[in-house]
Order: C-alpha cells, then sequence, then structure tokens
C-alpha cells in the first residue's frame, strides 16, 4: 500500500539472490548465472554489473526469463550423485515466485532417505525478510508400500531431511489426504525464534505405480500455494499492526490522562503538537488492518477457485479446513480487531478538535491582554509626552516672568552710585545698601511671579489636555462609519 504501483520494493530481488546464494553448495552454473536470464534485471555498462530494474516489469504473460521458457540447469556431481534440475520464475501479479525443480540425472536412480543431504538441505530453506512471503518444499516419490506404511515413509523422508537443520517438523493432516488419488502429507516447518509460518513441506507418495495428471493441474496448484502464502504472510502482520495500534491507543489515553482544562497556552500548544504524529500513526495502522481484511479475503476467493479446478470429494481435507474455516477465522479476527480499535479514531479526532478549541480560545484571550497593556503602555508615553510639553510650556512662561524682573534688576542698577556707609558705634543699624535692596526684591518677586506663572499654566493645560482626552472616543468605542 505504500509504495506506488509503477515502482518495485527495493527488496524484491532478494528472492534471486538467494536462488544465486544457492549455487554456493549446488554449484550451477546456471544459477550463478541468474541475472543476466530475468529480464527483471539490466546490464549497467557502467559498473560493468546487472542492476535490478526499479520499474514495474511489462509482460506479456507471467514468465521472467527471456526466452519465455524455463531455465534448465546444467547436471552437477554431489558425491557421486548427478543432480539436474529446471528453474521457472515467475510473476504472478505483485509477487516475485519461482519453482525450482532438482532430480537425479538418471530417472532409475534411486536414492534413500539417508541420501537426502546430498541435495543440501540447509541450502534450499532460503533467507527470510520482511519481504518473503514463504515457501514450500515438495518431495514426489515412487515406492512400493502399502498405504499404511505411507505415512511412515513420508516421516523418514521428513526427517532425514531436517536432521542437519534449525527445523523442526509437525504433520498437519495426519496423512489423510491425496491428490490425483496420490497420498499427500503436509508438514508445518518451524525454527526457532522465528513465529511465522513461512515454510512447509508437502510429500507426495506414488505407492500404486500410477500416472498422475499433474501437468494439467501444475498451474492451479502453484496458484493455490502462491495465495495461501499471501494469506498466512498477511495475517501475522495484522496481528501486528493490532498491537502498534493498541500500543498507539495507550499512548493517547496518557495523554488525555495527563490533560486539564486550566493549562497555560504553552502546555496546551505542547500538546497539541505531539497529537498530528500520534494521529497519523495509529491510522496508519488502522489503515494496513483493512488492507490486511481485504488481502486475505481477496486470497481466500483466489485459493478456493485454484482448488476447484484439481478438486475431488476427499482430497486433502486440511486444504478444505483452509480455505473454508481458517480463513473465516482470520477476517472474524480482523474484523474484531478493527471493531477495538476504530473507535480510537474517533476519540483521537475529537481530542484533537478540543485542544484546538482551548488553543484558540487560550491565545485570544493572550491576544486581548497584550492588546490592552500595549494600548495602557501607549496612552503612558502620551500622557508623558503631554505633561512634558506642559512642563516646556511653564517653565517658559515662568522664565519669561523671569525676565520681566530681571529688567527691574536693570533699572536699579544707577542706585550702585548711591553712597552707603558701614554699620558704626553711633549708627549700629544701618539699613542695607539701595541696590541690594534691588536684587533682593527682583530676586523674590521674580522667582515667586515666575513660579506662579508655571503653576497655573501647567495646572490649566493639563486641564486642557484631559477636556481632549475626555471628548475623544477609543477605538474600541467607536461604531462603524456605515448605518447602524
Amino acid at each position: 500500500m505504500n509504495e506506488p504501483l509503477d515502482r518495485v520494493s527495493p527488496q524484491a530481488d532478494l528472492i534471486w539472490e538467494n536462488l544465486i546464494k544457492l549455487s554456493e553448495k549446488l554449484p550451477f552454473t546456471e544459477l550463478k548465472d541468474l541475472k543476466s536470464k530475468l529480464a527483471c534485471y539490466e546490464f549497467d555498462s557502467e559498473s560493468n554489473v546487472f542492476q535490478h530494474k526499479g520499474e514495474s516489469l511489462n509482460l506479456i504473460n507471467l514468465w521472467l526469463t527471456k526466452e519465455q521458457q524455463p531455465i534448465e540447469l546444467t547436471a552437477i556431481n554431489q558425491n557421486g550423485l548427478a543432480i539436474g534440475g529446471k528453474l521457472q520464475p515467475f510473476l504472478l501479479n505483485d509477487t516475485y515466485a519461482f519453482d525450482l525443480a532438482l532430480y537425479p540425472e538418471n530417472p532409475d536412480r534411486d536414492i534413500a532417505p539417508e541420501e537426502l543431504y546430498l541435495f543440501e538441505p540447509s541450502s534450499l530453506f532460503l533467507d527470510g525478510s520482511e519481504n518473503t512471503l514463504g515457501e514450500t518444499i515438495w518431495f514426489y516419490g515412487e515406492t512400493p508400500v502399502r498405504d499404511a506404511e505411507c505415512q511412515d515413509a513420508a516421516d523418514t523422508l521428513v526427517t532425514n531431511f531436517l536432521k542437519n537443520t534449525k527445523f523442526t517438523a509437525r504433520l498437519v493432516d495426519e496423512g489423510k489426504g491425496k491428490l490425483l488419488n496420490v497420498p499427500l502429507f503436509e508438514y508445518e516447518i518451524k525454527q526457532e525464534n522465528q513465529p511465522n509460518k513461512l515454510y512447509k513441506i508437502l510429500v507426495w507418495i506414488n505407492n500404486q505405480a500410477i500416472n498422475p495428471d499433474f501437468t494439467s493441474a501444475y498451474d492451479n496448484l502453484f496458484g493455490a500455494l502462491w495465495t495461501r502464502h499471501k494469506i498466512e504472510y498477511v495475517y501475522p502482520q495484522g496481528r501486528e499492526s493490532y498491537k502498534k495500534a493498541r500500543k498507539f491507543y495507550s499512548e493517547l489515553e496518557a495523554k488525555i490522562k495527563e490533560f486539564k482544562q486550566d493549562l497555560p497556552l504553552e502546555e496546551l500548544q505542547k500538546l497539541l503538537e505531539s497529537m498530528p504524529e500520534l494521529s497519523m500513526q495509529y491510522q496508519r495502522q488502522l489503515r494496513n488492518l483493512q488492507a490486511h481484511y481485504t488481502t486475505i479475503k481477496t486470497n481466500q476467493i483466489n485459493y478456493q477457485n485454484y482448488l476447484q479446478q484439481f478438486w475431488r470429494s476427499g482430497d486433502i481435507p486440511s486444504w478444505r479446513e483452509f480455505g473454508e474455516n481458517t480463513c473465516k477465522r482470520y477476517l472474524d479476527q480482523i474484523e474484531t480487531y478493527l471493531s477495538y480499535i476504530q473507535p480510537g479514531k474517533d476519540l483521537i479526532g475529537e481530542f484533537i478538535n478540543t485542544l484546538r478549541g482551548l488553543v484558540e480560545i487560550e491565545q485570544a484571550k493572550s491576544d486581548r491582554q497584550l492588546q490592552q497593556t500595549l494600548q495602557k503602555n501607549e496612552e503612558k508615553e502620551k500622557e508623558k509626552d503631554r505633561n512634558l510639553q506642559n512642563t516646556i510650556q511653564a517653565v517658559g512662561t515662568g522664565i519669561g516672568v523671569g525676565v520681566g524682573f530681571a529688567g527691574i534688576l536693570a533699572a536699579g542698577y544707577p542706585l550702585m552710585e548711591k553712597p552707603w556707609d558701614f554699620p558704626s558705634p553711633q549708627h549700629p543699624l544701618l539699613p542695607p545698601h539701595p541696590f541690594i535692596i534691588a536684587v533682593v526684591l527682583s530676586c523674590l518677586g521674580g522667582g515667586g511671579l515666575g513660579w506662579l506663572a508655571w503653576f497655573f499654566t501647567k495646572r490649566h493645560l493639563n486641564a486642557k489636555s484631559s477636556d481632549q482626552q475626555t471628548s475623544l472616543p477609543s477605538p474600541q468605542n467607536q461604531l462603524p462609519s456605515g448605518d447602524v
């Protein structure tokens, strides 16, 4: 879902890298040179290597080989056993797939279970990744044993095949299945610390010397295995998406518990900023679950359609059980997951809307307080300017009056020429010199009149400014110029 339709996943070519790696144990030349034979690779002359194509392939049919034919593997010698093979690489809708067949070059050569190590079993379990759907290993053999002994033969075969590997096997259908009238035994393969069932083994034992029409059933059989692997791959992903959604929901609950309506604006904004990421993660898991449901449902239909093409009454009960009941259980479980986490999406939306509303309210309050503070500061500045102007005018008036009395002082300058004696015993108390008297009276009179002029002028100007301020309406109280 998160990759464009015209692009290939960066890890998609791991499947072919695994096959090339297999050539280290089974040294088929064709596997070593596999990239040169596949349509999904092109040669880069600059780096002198084959590069996996990043764009999707527009193929006429399902074959990935450039010749539109299987790749015949030249026989190799493994401790005296000549092993041949055939590789069929495919592109099935949105996935790469292959069928690798290995067999004795001599069709009459019998192989005992103890000789299976010659096929390098541990190397045949290809390395998995998050993009690997799974792998089925299929054994076909002809042996003249009774029906009751077929399961023992199959168990012996699987036990020897897994002897030196890290896998264990469990029989699924208890030997009740048949494919084209030939007994078929299905084993689940488990690996330690590997919860997903990416591997399975099928053992087809022909003990009746019949010639099953395998060729006519091949395409549908291959399709059935492919769709089943997709279903078994997707369902664990659905469980994982549910676990992640629960984790994100727990984080949401923790934030809701910490939330209080009277939180400061800064904390509300911080909480709101953390919600989009949490919401996207939660909704991504919800989307993934819905996509997993659709994938399982679609492949269940395809799986049952493939089975019907070669199905016979009583064939492989475990396959029928998987298509009818197991897939239904998977779908029901994912529906349950969806019903649990769907309300969380609505809760996240409501919580985000609540936070946005509170942030807007608190922001409006903060803006209004800021506006009022700015207005008060502006009024104080204007008041200071008015007081300064009034003071300047009053001081100017006082200075003018003082200057007038200074003129009186200048007019009294001739008094300096009048005679004046110092006090004597005969005249201990004499009046001050007339000039000094004139100076003192001028200072007292000029200063007093100047102060009175400054006082009444400033008072008059302040009263005038106050009357003007009262008569002018504030911007908040002005009415619009249009009709009301």
